[in-house]
């Protein structure tokens, strides 16, 4: 398969997509309320409703193998955050029928500013999804791994605790192959800041995620030739990412102008 950028409304196109023909799924939809002259801005009261048909059609399309991953937070209303992403994640489980392996927190740049009775906001959540149990799903669990360093192993040696007194029979530590680990896994904490350039192209589209979010789950969760799917490509990170690391992508982006960027970004890779 070739890569693929379609121009249309995702509900629409990705029917198109054949059964169990994608790999890995990542995406970022228009928030509720937000991105009004562009995307219309589904209503947080309409906005499950909204999406559970694309959740049914990424699920139809995903490979038993694959993996879904949702960002999205909820913004605040009246001073409190609203719930619509908390009932989007249920009726994705629930009704869709997918499962929830885990989420992540994204931490990144907080911008500044005085909030009545909250802090800076600091990071935003990545959801998981699988239609498999999560030990059938493609990952590599060290791609995105951190060298080991000799005073760590030393440290577990000095903390392993031997039988306890108790009864229990376990131990405080399992340290048996530690000294044949070279790397270490990273956490379900990703920390990656969203750099803003105003020279750069990609910063034409209001609401970018950072190319090293992407990286981490693609290099984590597919192998090199798999096919990346994003349903709301936006200004095309999902596919610039994809192509970098010699993944094949499908794009799908109702906006024209948004379109003719993501042409325009993957040019400027390709050179």
């Amino acid at each position: 398969m070739e890569n693929i950028t379609y121009l249309g409304d995702c509900k629409q196109v990705i029917t198109e997509i054949q059964d169990q023909s994608v790999d890995i799924v990542i995406t970022s939809p228009p928030y509720a309320d937000r991105r009004k002259s562009t995307y219309g801005g589904i209503a947080e009261g309409e906005y499950v409703e909204w999406f559970l048909p694309i959740a049914s059609e990424i699920k139809r399309v995903l490979k038993p193998t694959g993996s879904f991953f949702l960002n999205i937070k909820p913004h605040t209303v009246g001073g409190e955050r609203s719930l619509y992403v908390f009932d989007l994640v249920l009726a994705i489980r629930r009704q869709v029928g997918m499962r929830l392996v885990d989420e992540f927190c994204w931490t990144k740049n907080a911008f500044p500013g005085k909030l009545d009775g909250r802090f800076k906001n600091g990071f935003e959540p990545v959801y998981h999804f699988s239609k498999s149990n999560p030990g059938e799903l493609t990952f590599n669990p060290l791609a995105c791994g951190t060298p080991i360093k000799e005073e760590s192993v030393a440290r577990a040696y000095r903390k392993q605790c031997g039988r306890p007194k108790n009864g229990s029979g376990m131990t405080g530590m399992n340290t048996t192959n530690i000294r044949h680990l070279k790397m270490s896994r990273p956490s379900n904490v990703i920390n990656v800041n969203n750099v803003s350039n105003q020279f750069t192209s990609k910063q034409r589209h209001p609401a970018t995620f950072p190319e090293g979010l992407v990286d981490f789950f693609i290099q984590s969760f597919s192998n090199e030739g798999d096919i990346v799917l994003d349903p709301f490509a936006g200004s095309g990170t999902t596919g610039v990412v994809a192509k970098k690391l010699g993944r094949k992508y499908i794009l799908i982006e109702q906006h024209k102008p948004y379109f003719d960027l993501i042409h325009e970004r993957l040019l400027e890779e390709s050179r």
